[in-house]
């Protein structure tokens, strides 16, 4: 069960907060839905997109991982882990909080359209001083820090209470 796909970027949160989503939903609609989800929590869901709090007001590292097969535990110590599916119908994802303009433009995904399951793991959360020690796991030297491991469960993108719709 290899990563098939590996896409690093840097998010500067707004109010805290960032999103991962697909750029050919209507990201108000997700973020309403997994803002409603959030409470104290670190992650929510949305049919398209996943919200994180990070606990910094400056930047953070995302790593996004795409995977043949459900993945194994994340490596390194996460703070935090939610386990969730997304909806993808456009096959890729973006982030309005991303440095990178391609990101907000959207990465194209090579497993396509589809239905996914999603686990994202924060790392490095509170590290005083602003840089994680080089023995910190995964992220060594950065603050916060967040992994997205992607893996497909379906070419049709569905959520949950699509089938509840029909």
């Amino acid at each position: 069960m290899p990563v098939v796909f590996e896409y690093s970027f840097t998010v500067n949160p707004q109010y805290r907060l960032f999103t991962i989503f697909d750029p050919t939903c209507d990201e108000g609609e997700n973020v309403v839905a997994a803002r409603r989800a959030l409470g104290h929590g670190f992650f929510a869901w949305g049919p398209n997109a996943v919200v994180a709090r990070a606990i910094d007001t400056g930047t953070a590292s995302v790593v996004v991982e795409v995977w043949d097969d459900l993945p194994g535990t994340p490596g390194g110590a996460p703070d935090e882990i939610a386990v969730a599916g997304l909806a993808l119908p456009g096959g890729r994802f973006s982030s309005i909080q991303a440095l990178e303009r391609a990101v907000h433009v959207g990465v194209e995904l090579p497993t396509g359209a589809g239905t996914y399951g999603a686990r994202i793991a924060a790392y490095n959360r509170g590290v005083s001083g602003g840089f994680a020690p080089e023995d910190a796991g995964p992220f060594p030297g950065r603050f916060e820090a967040y992994r997205l491991q992607l893996w497909k469960i379906s070419d049709q993108p569905s959520w949950p209470d699509d089938d509840e719709d029909a």
